[in-house]
């Protein structure tokens, strides 16, 4: 049986939220943070360091200086 987009067994979203794209760049920043620290530093320490900050910044953002709101 073909689904046709009538019928489809999940609903996309029109457009991405700005949780989809904190959810979507902590990672992202986490690794990106990580080969950083590591090329810098050469220390894993210090490098999984500066990737847990890279990767807090968007969920900090999403937490307390842009907080979900309800409704």
């Amino acid at each position: 049986m073909t689904r046709t987009a009538e019928n489809r067994a999940v609903e996309l979203p029109e457009r991405l939220s700005r949780a989809d794209l904190i959810l979507a760049c902590m990672p992202l920043l986490f690794v990106c943070g990580y080969a950083l620290g590591a090329v810098a530093f050469d220390a894993w320490a210090a490098a999984t360091a500066v990737a847990a900050i890279a990767g807090c910044l968007p969920m900090v953002d999403g937490l307390f200086w842009n907080p979900p709101q309800a409704g």
